[in-house]
């Protein structure tokens, strides 16, 4: 028994990192394939006129950022109406105060801090353009990323739109890392949007319909998840636009980037608990890849543990391989953690940037039991 638990447990972690890959990418071209052979059936037709949109960045002391990020937006080649609305979540910096620099974007705000979904939701009520973009002061866009994401926006049966985030200039190694496993991410996210849908968007920038816009609840972590889980459940599809671009930086040290995805996870359990119809294959359109993505990721850790203690006791040379080979893992992680200086060497840093995530994972769940995660971002 003790056996097949091992392997069962081996399977679901391959299966996780590699097999969904695979499975997910063979379907991608399959959809692409269908595609092809319905676009080359169909008649001709015009492009529709790009709608007005509104594009919202909420803001906590984003003062000094806030100028790039507006000089970004601004720049943008998109051929519709564009306005700018930033929602100042009880900042003490006063961004309002760029308003004689920037006529044409609307500052509104209240006072003492709530966090992001209330700025959003107070945001919304001076929205009155068709489609609204949500995108965070942090990063900088591409000049035609908002475009694309509203292009994608107006195909049949398509409610969310999120852009691509892309990493720049890591100055360490374990930086880079980091940016290795966003791109594996967003690989992943390009497949998952040709079959159906990706079971979430990036807070960074995302474009809905105003219409489907529901008020965020006030200590709601992921608007990025619990906004498109609410278009995805009316039966539309959320997309991942590749080329929609927006820019950020790791952080160097890895702290911030630790602190961000430990709240990112716990906020995953969070909407989990407040969306159950996710679990239930006859209500999810995403089933298959909601557990394969988003709730094996989250298991991963504990199977790895139970790995290594069934290694310990089952008998057989091959089982003694792979305790040995686990040992020799921990030990690697075991040197990077104790000499940051190692993970500049490639190897290190990959099985330090691994181990970190998986832990992120242990540690969202202990905070959201905990009631340790801040709705403030």
């Amino acid at each position: 028994m003790a056996e097949l638990i091992l392997w069962i447990a081996i399977f679901l972690v391959v299966y996780t990192y590699f097999g969904y890959p695979a499975l997910i990418l063979f379907e991608a071209k399959r959809a692409v394939h269908r595609e092809r052979q319905a676009s080359s059936c169909a008649s001709d037709a015009a492009a529709p006129a790009l709608p007005a949109v509104t594009v919202v960045i909420p803001v906590f002391n984003e003062f000094t950022r806030l100028p790039a990020k507006l000089n970004s937006v601004l720049a943008s080649d998109y051929p519709g109406a564009l306005n700018i609305i930033v929602v100042a979540d009880g900042s003490t910096d006063h961004p309002g105060s760029l308003s004689s620099d920037y006529p044409d974007v609307q500052f509104v705000g209240y006072t003492g801090r709530r966090g992001k979904p209330s700025a959003l939701n107070f945001a919304m009520q001076f929205v009155k353009t068709p489609v609204v973009v949500f995108s965070d002061a942090r990063q900088t866009v591409h000049a035609t990323a908002i475009r694309r994401i509203v292009t994608q926006l107006l195909q049949p049966a398509v409610g969310a739109v999120s852009g691509e985030l892309v990493h720049i200039d890591p100055s360490t190694e374990e930086g880079t890392q980091h940016g290795l496993y966003w791109r594996y991410e967003k690989f992943i996210r390009r497949a998952e949007s040709r079959v159906h849908s990706v079971p979430g968007v990036s807070g960074a920038l995302y474009a809905i319909r105003r219409e489907d816009y529901i008020a965020l609840p006030e200590d709601t972590l992921l608007d990025d998840f619990q906004v498109p889980a609410q278009i995805l459940r009316t039966g539309q599809r959320v997309l991942f636009a590749e080329g929609a671009y927006m820019y950020d930086a790791v952080a160097e040290d890895g702290q911030r980037e630790r602190n961000r995805k430990i709240r990112t996870l716990a906020g995953n359990y969070q909407a989990f608990r407040r969306n159950p119809w996710l679990f239930n294959p006859f209500e999810n359109p995403i089933f298959f890849q909601f557990v394969s993505h988003k709730v094996m990721r989250l298991l991963v850790p504990y199977l790895l543990a139970l790995i290594f203690v069934l290694t310990l006791y089952v008998e057989g040379p091959i089982y003694q391989v792979l305790l040995i080979a686990q040992v020799v893992f921990y030990l690697l992680i075991a040197v990077a953690a104790l000499f940051p200086a190692s993970r500049k060497l490639r190897l290190l840093s990959f099985v330090y940037v691994f181990w970190e995530l998986n832990i992120a994972a242990v540690v969202g769940l202990k905070r959201y039991l905990l009631g340790q995660v801040s709705v403030q971002w």
